[in-house]
């Protein structure tokens, strides 16, 4: 057996063994008869071995092992620290494969194979799904890879061994040597090229660190490929155990990390900063459990590694598929080792380290000097007026989606410059006017430099004392001891050339127009980047001007504000941008808002704005509304708007007093409902109309029992809650329930006790049953209430044939029948404006609200005067806000618009084609159980099996947080927490379907 390390730059081909000669080997060593399969390696064999025979090795039938062949090039004091680790990690707690005796009582065995000799190992084999075959890694699941290896890291802190004294290929501290001596290996020049640029600036970063990163015992693979994880019922990933310790070496303790961070890239291209709650929860780990936080110097080489690592293995695996062609393994792995290479080398290194920093709250203390003062560099601002332009989502100058017109920041600025000569736009904003709908990715609109408008030729001077770096007809960069200053759009005086020194208040030139301004730090990591990649002191002009607002903090560390620049005169600190913390508003939002009021997600979105079917966050990001039935006609409707401040302005008032707006929304009302209707009494809220609804009905029948039906929902008031259902709502439902209330399984067809064609007359079947059975127990029923489609149950209709049979019932016995319209009515389902019409029956009572008041508190109670003359014994009927002026006025505009843009007959065409399209995707994702609902009121119910209908009400909710990262906010419903509920503002468009069908399929298709 070899003696020594093979040379790190030496290809190392597979030891030449056949799955025959590997089950040979099985039954001499070890006793056992096995079906193996191979398993890929880059440089050595490995086979999985299902045993069906009982040997000497484990005393079971059908137990898995892993049968490894290591490449001769490998000592035997590496092998042997190899299994070291694996018991000491056993020891301590982890999931990891130990080494299993032969039947010479050998944990390694030696073989010769080609004349060469082998260690030859049976290993216990850790059951799990390798992490690479998930496509898409949660944050969560992200962060459980870093908590393994930081505990592997801090578990084998003072861990030693002589075989891990190793001179490799994958040891970091050889990376540089590696990556140049495999080069040529590369064909692709541009590849080549990049490889060569990533080196040099990685050994430049990493060299002057090595003296202070601490060497250690590592694992040296924790990566996708090599970490186990078990899929539970919620279908997301749990990080379970560790494989495969053929690179264990000492090294650097950071490369364990830096190595760990790769695995994630591939997954993550567009988002290379998705690696940061792994780190986060490396760094918690290895303070935690090995005292020892990871240093300065380790934060400053992580990203460096990183880039180096990808290339390393770009190289090494180009190396591989040149001299071992037939490996596949390595051969399938190129392009995903590509990837991880590009998305490390080209996003900014600086960006990156910042970004750690202030992820692990290390930010650099020496990025700046503290309190730097600047020379005015516009002083003759101070002499006129100065306003200061708002972009943000809070900007007052946008209005009815006006920020996703094309030149709409153009109409923006005219607006400021009616009011001052000089207009300056602020650093640090997330601009509403960069932003677009429809888009999986976070908008790239926070701006890293400000403009100067100015209305006059204006002087600008020199902020500090340097030297000109950059200089052309209208464009100079200044750079000096701590930042360097670049101006865009000036007429340079002569003398202001490349190289010339100035001093603070020198004249630079004049601006006419527009003036761009940025200032860049200078401290060495942020100004490498600066100089090279973003343009800084070369060509100003490829500097960047926005970035996206989870990367600025990064950023910042190289583009600071200018606003400094001018002086505080000029640009008052007050009036800076500040981007919104939604974690910090969350816990303001926790100290005094009941928690009873719950909200969606638990890391949500600030949502601040909102324009048709899309929802927008301080950021300014574009949400795609899938849930918001309450505004119908969509968000910021200017004509509700308009009509709200016209009536403020005018009266508002209750109804006691007389005015003719309540009796115009009332007749509109009756309108849109049979003649049999003839009175209307408005509430502010669906939960009141029920409230309502359920005393005019007792009053009425003068009989206190109600039957309702399972898995429904009516409101939060006393009545209302008592004859809601739905556990989802109400998990306390089923214990709290008055005896006045009787309930009757929900007629559902899909997954009720009778199912399919006929199940609603089997349904009604048993509901006369009951009622009839309630009478001869002398509690006749005298109000039955129900949803035409059950809608927090997700849009299911009550099955067809059920509710006429019981409608006849129960008036047949003198009761009344109520339809709650609340979420189902008001056009909604597209071929009818009320529930019930889709069942051909008329109610007698008929409560609504939500969509009534397009998001303002609104609501009515319709029936027939007699019903409502019959509370009168108990007094007169009045609520605070319904039928208010405002109401009233609101309440009349939505009918309005209602009818005006066709709504109801956007929800039948748009419906239409949501619900075929996702049939169709139903189709080839087994998931979906099948989709509910009409019109734009659908809910599409999950499930993990077909023909048992077991409900996915784990992974519904992960997918919901899924879906909220590609740009869509959806969210579960139903007790069961499986069915998507699909309910958006009217206004929703063919676009906004195919945007949320495209965006469930990936996520279906790529995991939660």
């Amino acid at each position: 057996m070899s003696t020594a390390s093979p040379s790190i730059d030496q290809g190392l081909p597979r030891p030449n063994i056949t799955i025959q000669q590997a089950q040979e080997y099985l039954t001499r060593f070890f006793g056992l008869e096995a079906t193996l399969k191979e398993l890929g390696s880059q440089q050595d064999r490995n086979f999985l071995a299902t045993a069906s025979t009982t040997g000497i090795a484990h005393p079971t039938r059908n137990t898995r092992y892993l049968l490894k062949v290591s490449n001769s090039a490998f000592p035997l004091a590496e092998v042997e620290s190899q299994n070291a680790i694996m018991q000491h990690l056993t020891a301590a707690g982890l999931t990891t494969p130990t080494p299993i005796a032969s039947l010479a009582g050998e944990i390694i065995t030696t073989v010769q194979i080609d004349g060469a000799a082998h260690s030859l190992r049976l290993l216990s084999f850790v059951e799990g799904e390798p992490l690479i075959d998930h496509s898409y890694l949660a944050p969560d699941v992200i962060g459980q890879l870093g908590t393994l290896a930081g505990s592997v890291s801090a578990h084998l802190a003072k861990f030693t061994h002589e075989g891990l004294d190793r001179t490799m290929q994958w040891d970091l501290r050889q990376g540089e040597h590696v990556v140049a001596s495999l080069l040529g290996y590369v064909t692709d020049p541009a590849v080549r090229a990049q490889l060569t640029d990533a080196l040099g600036r990685a050994t430049s970063a990493i060299a002057p660190l090595v003296p202070h990163l601490p060497v250690q015992a590592i694992h040296g693979d924790l990566t996708d490929d090599n970490v186990v994880c078990s899929v539970g019922a919620s279908g997301q990933p749990v990080v379970t155990g560790i494989i495969d310790f053929g690179d264990t070496m000492y090294s650097w303790r950071v490369a364990e990390l830096a190595v760990a961070c790769t695995a994630i890239l591939h997954h993550e291209p567009r988002n290379p900063l998705a690696v940061l709650p792994l780190i986060r929860a490396f760094a918690e780990r290895v303070s935690a459990e090995d005292s020892s936080p990871l240093t300065d110097a380790e934060i400053s080489a992580l990203w460096p590694l990183i880039v180096l690592r990808g290339a390393v293995l770009v190289v090494s695996g180009q190396q591989q598929v040149t001299i071992d062609p037939e490996n596949d393994y390595a051969s399938e792995a190129l392009e995903r080792e590509r990837t991880i290479f590009e998305t490390a080398a080209r996003f900014e290194w600086g960006v990156a380290e910042a970004s750690i920093r202030d992820a692990l709250g290390r930010p650099n203390a020496n990025l700046d000097p503290e309190n730097p003062s600047f020379h005015p560099i516009m002083p003759t601002l101070t002499e006129t007026p100065v306003a200061i332009v708002d972009y943000s989502y809070d900007g007052g100058a946008h209005s009815s989606g006006s920020w996703l017109k094309p030149g709409d920041e153009d109409r923006i600025l005219a607006s400021y410059r009616s009011l001052a000569p000089t207009v300056i736009t602020r650093y640090g904003e997330a601009r509403l006017t960069r932003t677009e709908i429809h888009s999986r990715d976070k908008p790239t609109n926070v701006s890293v430099s400000l403009a100067v408008h100015v209305a006059q030729p204006t002087p600008v001077e020199a902020p500090f004392a340097g030297t000109i770096t950059y200089a052309d007809a209208t464009t100079v960069s200044i750079s000096g001891d701590d930042h360097t200053a670049v101006f865009a759009g000036l007429s340079l005086l002569r003398g202001t050339a490349l190289g010339n020194p100035v001093e603070a208040g020198m004249p630079l030139g004049v601006v006419g127009n527009v003036l761009t301004v940025w200032l860049l730090a200078r401290d060495s990591d942020a100004q490498t980047d600066a100089d090279s990649h973003t343009g800084a002191g070369t060509n100003p002009a490829a500097l960047r001007r926005f970035v996206r607002a989870s990367e600025f903090a990064g950023w910042a560390s190289i583009y600071r504000d200018p606003a400094e620049l001018l002086g505080e005169e000029v640009f008052p600190s007050a009036q800076k941008a500040q981007l919104v913390d939604p974690a910090r508003e969350l816990s303001l939002r926790s100290d005094s808002y009941a928690t009873l009021q719950s909200h969606y997600y638990a890391a949500p979105p600030q949502i601040e704005r909102g324009w048709k079917e899309h929802l927008i966050d301080t950021n300014g990001r574009h949400y795609l509304d899938m849930v918001n039935n309450v505004s119908m006609l969509g968000h910021g409707h200017p004509a509700i708007a308009t009509a709200a401040a016209d009536q403020w302005r005018r009266l508002n008032t209750n109804s006691r007093f007389h005015y003719g707006v309540v009796a115009e929304l009332s007749q509109k009302l009756l309108a849109k409902l049979p003649d049999s209707f003839d009175a209307v009494l408005l509430v502010n809220s669906g939960s009141e109309a029920v409230d309502l609804a359920l005393r005019l009905s007792k009053a009425f029948s003068r009989r206190q029992d109600v039957m309702c039906v399972r898995e429904s929902y009516h409101g939060w008031s006393l009545a209302s809650d008592a004859v809601s259902t739905s556990t989802s709502d109400n998990p306390q439902a089923e214990n709290t329930r008055p005896s006045w209330v009787h309930v009757v399984d929900a007629p559902n067809r899909y997954r009720g006790i009778y199912r399919g064609d006929g199940a609603g007359a089997r349904y009604a079947a048993d509901a006369l049953a009951e009622l009839e059975r309630l009478a001869a127990d002398g509690t006749p029923i005298g109000t039955y209430i129900a949803e035409p489609r059950n809608g927090n149950a997700g849009g299911i209709l009550q099955a067809p044939g059920y509710l006429s049979p019981v409608y006849d019932a129960v008036r047949a016995g003198g009761g009344v029948v109520i339809s709650d319209e609340v979420q189902v009515g008001y056009g909604r389902l597209g071929e009818h404006f009320w529930g019930f019409e889709e069942h051909g029956v008329v109610p007698d009572i008929v409560t609504v609200a939500k969509a009534m008041g397009n998001g303002h508190p609104l609501g009515a109670v319709i029936t027939r005067r007699e019903i409502a003359d019959a509370l009168s014994t108990e007094g007169t009927f009045f609520s605070s806000s319904g039928g208010s002026t405002l109401s009233s006025r609101i309440g009349v505009t939505v009918l309005d618009v209602l009818e005006r843009e066709d709504l109801q007959g956007n929800s039948r065409e748009v419906g239409s084609y949501l619900l075929s399209e996702l049939e169709l995707l139903a189709e080839r994702q087994p998931m979906i159980g099948t989709v509910h609902g009409r019109g734009l009121y659908l809910g599409v119910e999950l499930v993990r099996d077909r023909s048992t209908l077991e409900p996915a009400s784990e992974e519904t909710p992960l997918i919901c947080n899924r879906m909220r990262e590609l740009g869509v906010i959806v969210q579960p419903t139903g007790d069961r927490q499986n069915v998507l509920k699909v309910k958006p503002p009217m206004c929703f468009t063919r676009e906004s379907a195919r945007f949320f069908v495209e965006a469930l399929d990936e996520v279906l298709t790529t995991g939660w």
